[in-house]
């Protein structure tokens, strides 16, 4: 009775033993596709982050092209809006010259139209025909047709003039010891000048960090 009691054991156990190793079979089928898995999702991750390298790369090579681009259009800007100034620069100084030659011209024919007016004058009173009187002021004062441009010349070059003497009492109180000029200026020019007071303190703190560094 006791060895078939222990036949049974044995039975059961190998019965579990084998469920056992089936078990076992089955989880280290799984273990080995499931590390087959990683393996394959480990290279493709290799592959992507490689790519994903490379991308970057390109993306900073590509922003670096763009970015030289980008600066090199600006300077060709700069280089065209610079001509044209100059080209416009050089019309004003030929329209200025020509303006001055017509000016002399002008206050010639002013000179001829007194000597005329005076000697039309005396011959008028001579034969009992006086002239207008009213017709001196035609001689003396400017000319009709050139009166509304020439008063927009000139309130023109007043205001140039105006800015340009600005643009030095300000340079001129920023470079003040200690900015001591500053208050003395209009007040509309005090701001500008303590702006440009900051501006030149930088730009000689940049000079001595350079000269330091090299």
């Amino acid at each position: 009775m006791r060895g078939k009691k222990l036949e049974r054991e044995i039975e059961a156990l190998e019965e579990e033993f084998a469920a056992l190793q089936a078990a076992e079979h089955e989880e280290d089928s799984a273990v080995t596709a499931l590390s087959a898995e990683i393996e394959g999702r480990r290279d493709r991750l290799t592959l992507t982050r490689r790519a994903l390298a490379d991308h970057e790369q390109r993306i900073r090579g590509k922003r670096a092209e763009l970015d030289e681009a980008m600066a090199d259009n600006a300077r060709e800007v700069f280089e065209q809006v610079m001509q044209n100034r100059h080209e416009a620069a050089k019309s004003v100084a030929e329209a200025a010259e020509l303006l001055l030659d017509r000016i002399a011209a002008l206050d010639q024919l002013r000179e001829a139209a007194r000597s005329a007016w005076a000697t039309a004058e005396s011959r008028s009173k001579a034969v009992g025909k006086p002239l207008d009187e009213a017709v001196v002021s035609d001689v003396e004062g400017e000319p009709e047709v050139m009166r509304e441009s020439w008063d927009r010349l000139c309130q023109e070059v007043r205001h140039r003039i105006n800015e340009q003497f600005e643009d030095q009492l300000v340079e001129a109180a920023a470079r003040s010891p200690l900015g001591h000029a500053i208050p003395d200026l209009p007040a509309h020019l005090q701001e500008l000048a303590r702006q440009r007071q900051r501006a030149l303190f930088r730009q000689g703190r940049a000079s001595r960090e350079e000269r330091a560094a090299e």
